[in-house]
């Protein structure tokens, strides 16, 4: 189950790095853009942080998607 999980936080920060690069944002914007350091994106994005409910809020509003894209198979860019 462990196993499990880690790969879906690490697929979750893929994920959040390809929709920040779409976005064309930097680390440092997106923290900005929620209130939280670049350190802790950059955290998120190398699976090494789990992502509580409402910072995953915050960061599909910043980003601009709904919060599905985070998760599903392929992200709509729109």
């Amino acid at each position: 189950m462990k196993d499990r999980y880690n790969k879906e936080i690490k697929l979750f920060g893929e994920r959040l790095k390809e929709i920040r690069l779409y976005r064309e944002m930097i680390q440092l914007d997106l923290g900005e853009a929620i209130g939280m350091e670049r350190s802790e994106i950059s955290k998120m994005e190398h699976g090494k942080k789990n992502v509580e409910f409402n910072t995953l809020v915050r960061l599909s509003e910043a980003l601009n998607v709904n919060l599905y894209d985070f998760f599903s198979p392929t992200f709509e860019r729109n």
